[in-house]
Order: structure tokens, then C-alpha cells, then sequence
């Protein structure tokens, strides 16, 4: 296969990526990143406290607790609860607290998935069919209410001054709240070619860099630290940018499990690829596509999408993407150098994030 062809194949996408000249300037500076601190057997234990947690809250003879038990047992990296566990140990929060958060934080981001999976009628998740694809969108809607509403009580149950968990029961709401925000920008800004690239990272940030710092204020507030100002966890709002855009190019490519690539294309989205390829694009570029953009989901045939990603990679999309992907996982680590402990969690935040791709495509 030559290495400018993207086909249907998401394995055959490999070399797509690797003919990328930035690609391994990205790959060794991820390597580079030291996360000696981190030792994952230590944390095996907790993890499993937190996954039975969230089955016991949930999963209930109901029509919810057979959905949740559906969505549950499909998996996922627990990434957000891992990030609880190591920021609680960080930072100095009792065991019974950070598991508590580690639960919050996993019913927030499930929520996420589940009401997303709905608004961009993805049909797979983690390898099985979405809940509203299996189950409905009614069910979509209230399972992702339903975890929403478990997160709060698992805060309530955290083993703390009243007072701080009053404080991160607000500072959960406002996050909720962002990441509301986000999400509807998102839509409002798909197929909208006057977005600018500073639109997309504002979004990103509100979306992505909120859940991901979600963790760490929540330890913070619960231990009665005073430094959890926005100013403070930038850093971490920086490593959303990051997480997004290499998102998006996991899309792009296809090692994604939505089984296809360029679904975000197929979506409207205006994704980091598509933002630096109308930097680059002339204006008759443009307009065809954003011809392709606005039109209906079920008409896209996949030709028109593998037509589109050759046509962004052309331009220099996935080169700049991969490019920028780097600058701001770099801006991430060097601002939190100001304080060790942040530094630690960028640091971590910032490998797992660029493991994504990494671990199934090496130079």
C-alpha cells in the first residue's frame, strides 16, 4: 500500500500516519516525558475498589441498573480515576476520599460518552453498540442523567470537612457546567467555516480540558487547598487541548473504535485538521468543503469522506495537527513547571494522552 492512500481498513492507516515527518519528533518527545513516579501495580487495588463502587451505586434490578450494567462492564482505560488516584496521593487526600472522586470522575466522564455517543449517532463504543443505538435514546438521555446524579452523591460520601466537600460540590456543578458549554459550541460550530482556530481551542479547553482537570480540583477542594484557582490549573485545561486534538487525529486516521476513519468529517465537525487545512486551502477549496460539510449524515457515501482526508493530508492538515498536537503538550509541561506536584500530573496527563497513538503506531 502506499503510504498517501487511507483506505477502510484502520490497520492499513499505519503507514498514513508514519509518513507524517513530524511524527517521530512527537513520538521520542513523548518517550522523553518522565513518569518514573508513576507506578501503576500500586494503584490495582484501588482501581478495583472504585469498579466495584460504581457497580454497587448503579447497577440495580432497574431498567437504568441493566443499562449501566451494560455500559459498564464494556470497559474502558479508567484513565480519570487513575488521575483521581495519583492526584489524591499527591496531594495527601485520605484513601476512602480519593476513591470516592475516582467514581465521581468516572460517572462524569461516562455521562459525557453516553450523551455524545447520542448527539453524533455513533453506533460503537468500546466495541458494542452505543446505549441509544441499542437501548434507545430515551435511555441514552437518562443513563447519562443517572450517572450524573451518582457523581454528586459520591462526592457526599468523601470523608472530609463538610465545608470542603461543600466547596467541591459547587466546583463539580461548575464544571458540569462547562463542559455543557462546550459540548453545545461544538455543535453550533459545525459546518462553520467562520470559526477560527482560537474557537476550537477555546472549546476544546471548555470540553475536554474541564473533565480532565476535574480530577485534580476535586482532591484539591476535598483537602482544603486554597491554590485551586483557574489561574493555578491552566496547565491542565492545556492538556484538554492536547487530549482533543490528538483525538481528532486518531479520528482521522481510523485507530479510533468508532470502526471507520474520518467520522468527525462525516459529523461536520470542525476538527484541528480540518481548522489547518482552511488555513492553507484556497477559496474554491474551501467552499467544496464546506459543501461536503453541510450535508446530511446519511447521504455521505465513505468515498467522499477517504476523498477528503487525502485532500486534508495534501494540504498539510495532518503534518500541522501532529505538529501543533506537540507545541501544546510542550506549553503544558513547561507551565506547570511552577509547581512540582502540577508538573507530576502534566506530565502524566500529557504520556497517556500521546500514548493513545503511540502505543499502536511506533516509528
Amino acid at each position: 500500500m502506499q503510504k498517501n492512500t487511507i483506505t477502510k481498513n484502520p490497520k492499513n492507516n499505519i503507514d498514513f500516519l508514519k509518513s507524517s515527518s513530524n511524527w517521530k519528533s512527537l513520538y521520542y518527545f513523548n518517550q522523553n516525558i518522565d513518569t518514573s513516579f508513576f507506578e501503576k501495580n500500586k494503584f490495582l487495588k484501588d482501581l478495583k475498589k472504585v469498579e466495584d463502587l460504581m457497580f454497587s451505586m448503579v447497577c440495580d434490578d432497574s431498567w437504568m441498573g441493566h443499562c449501566s450494567k451494560y455500559h459498564l462492564q464494556s470497559g474502558g482505560k479508567r484513565f480519570r480515576a487513575i488521575l483521581a488516584l495519583l492526584a489524591a496521593k499527591i496531594f495527601g487526600l485520605n484513601k476512602q476520599s480519593s476513591i470516592n472522586v475516582a467514581v465521581c470522575c468516572e460517572f462524569i466522564h461516562n455521562a459525557s460518552l453516553i450523551h455524545d455517543d447520542l448527539q453524533d449517532r455513533d453506533l460503537l463504543r468500546r466495541g458494542q453498540p452505543t446505549i441509544w443505538s441499542r437501548f434507545g435514546d430515551h435511555s441514552a438521555i437518562n443513563l447519562g442523567d443517572y450517572f450524573i446524579s451518582a457523581s454528586f452523591e459520591a462526592i457526599t460520601k468523601c470523608q472530609v470537612d463538610p465545608e470542603y466537600k461543600c466547596f467541591a460540590v459547587e466546583e463539580l456543578s461548575n464544571i458540569i457546567k462547562q463542559t455543557v458549554r462546550g459540548q453545545s459550541n461544538e455543535i453550533l460550530g459545525r459546518s462553520d467555516f467562520h470559526s477560527k482556530m482560537f474557537d476550537y481551542e477555546s472549546t476544546s479547553r471548555a470540553k475536554t480540558g474541564s473533565l480532565l482537570s476535574l480530577p485534580v480540583k476535586l482532591v484539591m477542594l476535598l483537602k482544603g487547598s486554597r491554590e485551586c484557582s483557574k489561574n493555578f490549573l491552566i496547565p491542565l485545561y492545556e492538556t484538554g487541548l492536547a487530549y482533543q486534538i490528538q483525538d481528532d487525529i486518531s479520528d482521522f486516521i481510523g485507530i479510533k473504535d468508532r470502526g471507520l476513519p474520518g467520522r468527525d468529517l462525516k459529523e461536520g465537525k470542525m476538527n484541528v485538521l480540518i481548522m489547518h487545512y482552511i488555513e492553507n486551502a484556497t477559496p474554491g477549496e474551501k467552499f467544496l468543503l464546506q459543501q461536503f460539510l453541510k450535508k446530511r449524515f446519511d447521504s455521505i457515501s465513505e468515498e467522499e469522506i477517504l476523498h477528503w482526508i487525502i485532500q486534508i493530508k495534501n494540504k498539510g492538515g495532518l503534518e500541522n495537527s501532529i505538529k501543533h498536537l506537540k507545541n501544546i503538550a510542550a506549553k503544558a509541561i513547561k507551565l506547570s513547571e511552577v509547581n512540582p506536584k502540577l508538573n507530576m500530573i502534566v506530565k502524566f496527563v500529557i504520556n497517556r494522552t500521546l500514548n493513545r497513538i503511540s502505543e499502536k503506531i511506533k516509528p
